[in-house]
């Protein structure tokens, strides 16, 4: 054996051992949820229990704050509010009412009888809250909805809540670089492991036999029997 095929043995042997321990947890995590998410059935609430864990609080938003002493209204040019009335409204709305989340959406609407509102939605892992505040009056209702410790940890194993959406990430832009990072680990685990494994000469080969197999089953499912 080479010098460089025996460091590239102790190399992989070290990074192996030492990544899968740091990320075990990670690695955990991320099978747990993963199956949570195959079987949601088993796990997540029905929409019964989620009006029941939805609080409501109704008041009127402080003007004080808000440029010029006023709710904003839509631009005749773009129809939105500018960022810095967006801002007031947001943090008037985190003090009031402890608004928790990421800004999903900010538009105008009207109610059924035709009045001018703002509605403000939030975001975060396993919750969301819908802010509408009435542009006249200054009334606001606040709708937040806790989804429990099931959509709390499956969100964190999605990132965000949409499939291919510009939708905002509910989990914050800190926990998307774990989700990066958890990739890149098993990536490294995976091949550091390959690696030692194929340095096996009695088990090499059948451990290679082994990996094509697998990899043609997992094809071979994908291709005729997922639509």
């Amino acid at each position: 054996m080479s010098p460089l095929h025996r460091w590239i043995l102790k190399t992989s042997r070290t990074v192996h051992v030492y990544l899968t321990l740091f990320g075990l947890t990670l690695i955990l995590f991320f099978a747990v949820t993963g199956f949570m998410l195959n079987h949601t059935e088993w796990f997540l609430p029905d929409d019964a229990k989620l009006e029941a864990q939805t609080r409501r609080k109704s008041r009127p938003l402080p003007l004080d704050k808000m440029p010029g002493g006023k709710l904003p209204v839509p631009s005749e040019s773009s129809g939105e509010a500018t960022g810095e009335e967006k801002l007031a409204v947001v943090e008037a709305l985190r003090k009031e009412f402890d608004v928790r989340g990421e800004l999903s959406s900010f538009v105008f609407v009207k109610d059924d009888n035709d009045r001018p509102q703002i509605k403000v939605e939030f975001k975060r892992a396993g919750g969301e809250t819908i802010a509408t505040i009435d542009a006249e009056s200054a009334t606001t209702e606040v709708a937040s909805t806790y989804q429990g410790w099931a959509i709390v940890m499956t969100d964190l194993h999605r990132g965000n809540r949409g499939n291919m959406s510009n939708e905002v990430k509910r989990t914050g832009r800190a926990w998307s670089f774990v989700i990066d990072g958890t990739c890149v680990l098993l990536l490294i685990i995976s091949a550091t492991g390959l690696v030692m494994w194929w340095s096996l000469k009695s088990r090499g080969k059948w451990g290679a036999i082994l990996f094509v197999i697998g990899t043609v089953i997992t094809g071979a499912v994908y291709y005729w029997f997922v639509p």
